[in-house]
């Protein structure tokens, strides 16, 4: 094994590819842990293929087999007319879900088909946004016709139809199909597959079609804007009288207030995709997929370090596991996250605890904290539910008679991916489902603001068991003071 990273760029890019599918052996496997460890522009690349594969796959976490365990396992007592209620839900589920498998697929026009997935949305981590809807959704997806304004930041979409679009703030925008977006402000680049094409963008005075194109559009109160990089656009103007227009690359079309078109020899690029990229620090970072089973004590993770606080944490077929024992771990960070820095902090975590432990006796989750006081906690509900919660503690830190701020996300599950976003100019949070922020959040609230953080930790109580498999903590500076 050679922990010095090769000169060769192709070989480190092969082996991280083979990393992320699960393909390296354990060997390959250790020596390519080594190379982050022996140089941050491995690790870097790294993350930055995490975070494309997550985009472009919508983040649609492969779950293993749950381990068998050997401890006893505690379990809730749970009435006979209660079993009997539930095995009747799940049934009405089954049949339901067998009766939408079987139902005919209608032609939905362009290669599509209807009842496809919900588009992919990800938006910055520093961004700022609401959703026009007065709804609200338990799985934090943002559904077809909801509008969305931002006012800070930006966001990436991958339609249904492939189509990738990434749009700008300030701007306010719904997606009104598979494979069509409403633009009312804002700008916005898009790359069209063959496949979709026939891809339409909708502003307020024109619809964009796209003929197989590379494209950008800027819309606000004064004029509206279509550029072409790649391809042909079919432009069609809502005024009266006014005829189609056809961009091929290289062109622009202007359409001014006062209704007047221009058609010029476009220039720069109305927006730089590079440019809209996080320019996020990682201060930890673990991923246990594919390390060989060993007790915490001798794990260093790849960004930041471990420290054992109750317990034996163990790490078992590539994940944490307390074995339903009191067990208290805690990750230090490369460095604090002081208050003055007025930063966005992420925290993005995969839970692969098996329902039946996480849900049992006792607590089971993470925290984040500064030196040895807890400042949040998000985990099992604790009472007798299957719900995760979020407790806000703030500047006083958890103590025995502290009143604590609960937040009830009403997930029934354990196996499941979150991010917490806190903003610490201001103390809000919001938290999503899925690596990163990704579509609306299924929570806000209002913390202390200025909090810093040095430490992430993971714990179980007497009989509970969070079981994780990835975590990662980020630092994003906020773009301006919203």
């Amino acid at each position: 094994m050679n922990p010095i990273p090769p000169e060769d760029s192709a070989k480190i890019n092969r082996a991280l590819d083979h990393l992320i599918d699960g393909s390296l052996s354990a060997e390959e496997l250790l020596e390519v842990q080594e190379w982050m460890k022996a140089d941050a522009k491995v690790l870097n690349l790294y993350l930055e293929k995490m975070s494309m594969e997550s985009l472009l796959k919508d983040h649609v976490w492969i779950r293993k087999e749950p381990e068998v365990f050997t401890a006893p396992i505690k379990l809730r007592r749970v009435d006979r007319r209660r079993l009997v209620m539930l095995a009747a839900a799940a049934c009405l589920a089954l049949l339901l879900v067998l009766t939408l498998w079987m139902k005919p697929r209608q032609d939905a026009g362009a290669g599509l088909v209807s009842g496809e997935r919900l588009p992919s949305v990800q938006f910055s981590a520093a961004s700022v946004f609401e959703g026009v809807s007065s709804k609200t959704s338990d799985d934090g997806a943002l559904p077809f016709g909801d509008g969305v304004v931002m006012q800070d930041g930006s966001v990436s979409i991958r339609l249904p139809s492939g189509v990738e679009a990434l749009l700008k703030s300030p701007s306010r925008f719904s997606i009104t199909g598979a494979n069509r977006l409403k633009l009312d402000q804002g700008s916005g680049w898009f790359r069209v597959p063959p496949e979709a094409k026939g891809f339409a963008v909708d502003l307020p005075e024109m619809e964009v079609i796209d003929l197989g194109t590379v494209f950008t559009v800027r819309v606000d109160e004064l004029e509206h804007q279509v550029q072409v990089e790649q391809g042909l656009v079919e432009v069609r103007q809502r005024t009266v009288g006014l005829g189609t227009q056809r961009l091929k690359a290289g062109e622009m079309l202007v359409r001014r207030a006062n209704h007047e078109t221009v058609q010029l020899v476009s220039g720069a690029s109305l927006v730089d995709p590079d440019s809209l990229k996080d320019d996020a620090e990682v201060v930890f970072r673990e991923s246990l997929t594919g390390v060989s089973d060993q007790p915490f004590s001798e794990r260093i993770p790849l960004k930041g370090s471990w420290t054992v606080l109750e317990g034996i944490p163990q790490i078992s077929h590539g994940r944490f596991v307390a074995r339903s024992n009191f067990t208290h771990l805690m990750g230090r960070f490369s460095r604090p996250i002081e208050p003055s820095e007025n930063a966005v902090v992420m925290v993005s975590f995969k839970s692969v605890s098996p329902m039946s432990l996480f849900h049992s006796e006792g607590f089971a989750g993470i925290s984040l904290f500064d030196r040895d006081g807890e400042l949040m906690f998000f985990g099992d509900k604790g009472e007798d539910s299957y719900s995760w919660e979020l407790l806000t503690f703030g500047k006083n830190y958890r103590g025995p008679a502290e009143k604590r701020r609960a937040y009830d996300l009403a997930i029934q599950g354990s196996a499941e991916t979150f991010t917490l976003r806190y903003r610490q100019r201001t103390g809000a949070f919001e938290v999503f489902r899925g690596w990163g922020a990704q579509g609306l959040p299924l929570i806000r609230g209002t913390t202390d603001a200025g909090l810093r953080f040095d430490g992430v930790r993971i714990a179980n109580g007497e009989g509970g068991d969070f079981s994780f498999e990835d975590i990662e903590v980020s630092v994003v500076k906020e773009t301006k003071g919203q």
